[in-house]
């Protein structure tokens, strides 16, 4: 079954959150398991494709059941296509 067209909505963060994020994927000490268990716990999930930071929510109806799907703006575009 083919994706219908979806709904977005960027997510949006404080800034706090947003400069306390930023600081923990930018520290070389930190694992990548811990970093995605930061996006995770702040943003809500990590993108559906790359696992990183996501940027927007995707959400498909799909028969009266809603997909919903975090990508971030690269994957986003490519997915898009």
């Amino acid at each position: 079954m083919k994706k219908p067209k979806p709904t977005i909505t960027p997510i949006i963060i404080s800034d706090d959150n947003l400069e306390f994020l930023k600081k923990k994927l930018d520290d070389p000490n930190l694992s990548q398991y811990l970093k995605r268990r930061f996006i995770r716990e702040i943003m809500g999930s990590t993108c559906f494709i790359c696992r990183e930071m996501p940027t927007k929510i995707a959400s498909y109806d799909m028969d009266g059941i809603s997909l919903v799907e975090r990508y971030c703006d690269k994957c986003f575009k490519i997915e898009s296509e």
